[in-house]
């Protein structure tokens, strides 16, 4: 494992890296045209988010469950998105970039400011929930590919 100044620096860089490539505004531009911003969403975020709010109507799993999916084919799609050079290994590069979009997908959901949703995935309770709804993601995941053969 790397020692906690490198992983620190990692994420420091993956967090620059991904709000260069990804978006730095964080409404949709239909809602809120009147806001001047330098790079507008890309569609296929703003699908994402769309289908996380309906989902979180629901529950949190609910959301979760859609960023998972969504955000893989997402990657199979943009695999441009992933910090390969500040991750030991893809899963870890995915598992940044889900961090990321989460945060992204707080700020644009409810207008917060960085800090107050880069808190929101820190939370036990959330870290738990994210756990769960990875799991039921390898899952479904493993049964696909059984069902496959």
């Amino acid at each position: 494992m790397a020692s906690l100044n490198k992983q620190q620096k990692r994420a420091k860089r993956a967090k620059a890296k991904a709000k260069q490539i990804r978006m730095v505004g964080r409404k949709p531009l239909a809602l809120d045209s009147d806001l001047d911003l330098p790079e507008p969403i890309p569609e296929y975020t703003l699908a994402m988010f769309s289908k996380m709010r309906d989902a979180e109507a629901i529950s949190r799993s609910e959301m979760l469950s859609v960023l998972l999916t969504d955000l893989a084919f997402i990657i199979i799609d943009h695999p441009e998105l992933l910090d390969m050079e500040n991750a030991d290994d893809e899963g870890m590069a995915a598992t940044h970039l889900a961090a990321d979009m989460l945060i992204d997908y707080r700020m644009w959901a409810d207008g917060m400011d960085r800090d107050a949703a880069q808190a929101w995935p820190s939370d036990p309770q959330f870290i738990t929930d994210f756990g769960d709804a990875l799991d039921v993601y390898r899952q479904s995941l493993d049964t696909s590919e059984e069902l496959a053969e």
